[in-house]
């Protein structure tokens, strides 16, 4: 089946968000920005109807608009913690634009809502492809310089603050790593789905690593391997490979929390 163009298409992008959303959702857990992640997915979603609407890339509707909300959340800082009620209610207003976005596509173009919502992998192009490998540099360049004073502010701001540590600047350089990052991997798992592959292979790496190298590398491992062998289930059992991702991920994290039940014990 590797054979196939649209699957080597298929696992080689897969295997890009993977990596990246396996590095990234580290410091989502880190810094406690799961609700910004799960905010920037309903951006996307609103983002990529509307650019269907327009005609123009759904990836770079996604992005435009996830890095207008990435710089607004990032400008916040803690506060973005503080807020989530004031948040929540534009989040819904968002939402709620999406889904008339969705409305207006859905009569125009039947057929390819689902894809906005639960992305398909097996579609992806070479062209797809060159943009996910070319925002995947641009990321992992971007986590190079700033991991090490991004680990400090995370774990103590505090501290980071009374040292210099640029906390605002910090805070808007990761959410726009974070807003990319969403973007891609809303490519492969949708819109509704990206908490997924931002969230659970963090939450697997801090349940078996003691340091943040260990963690982020066994994030990486765990993220490569649900979309490796996901891709596999779905061709074999015409699943869908959001569906199998998640399921994977999903029972990585249970073997973490049954292991750590078995040690209290």
């Amino acid at each position: 089946m590797w054979a196939y163009e649209f699957m080597q298409n298929a696992l080689l992008s897969g295997l890009i968000v993977a990596t990246i959303c396996g590095i990234v959702s580290v410091f989502v857990v880190l810094r406690r920005t799961a609700f910004a992640a799960h905010a920037l997915g309903h951006m996307s979603l609103t983002g990529a109807a509307g650019a269907a609407l327009l005609g123009i890339s759904g990836l770079f509707g996604q992005l435009l608009l996830n890095a207008l909300a990435a710089v607004a959340m990032g400008l916040m800082g803690e506060k973005v913690k503080k807020n989530d009620l004031a948040i929540g209610v534009v989040l819904t207003f968002v939402l709620g634009l999406g889904a008339y976005f969705l409305f207006l596509f859905q009569n125009n173009y039947a057929g390819s809502v689902m894809s906005i919502l639960f992305g398909n992998i097996f579609a992806v192009s070479h062209a797809q492809l060159i943009q996910l490998s070319a925002l995947a540099v641009l990321i992992l360049l971007t986590m190079l310089v700033i991991s090490r004073p991004l680990i400090f502010a995370s774990i103590d701001p505090i501290v980071a603050s009374s040292k210099n540590v640029p906390l605002k600047v910090l805070s808007v350089a990761f959410f726009l790593v974070l807003a990319v990052t969403v973007s891609m991997a809303c490519q492969v798992v949708g819109a509704l789905l990206v908490f997924v592959l931002l969230i659970i292979p963090g939450a697997i790496g801090m349940q078996w690593g003691r340091t943040i190298t260990t963690t982020i590398i066994i994030s990486v491992i765990s993220a490569n391997l649900a979309i490796v062998i996901a891709l596999y289930i779905s061709y074999a059992f015409d699943l869908p490979a959001s569906f199998c991702i998640t399921m994977l991920l999903c029972i990585g994290y249970f073997f973490g929390i049954l292991k750590n039940l078995l040690l209290r014990s």
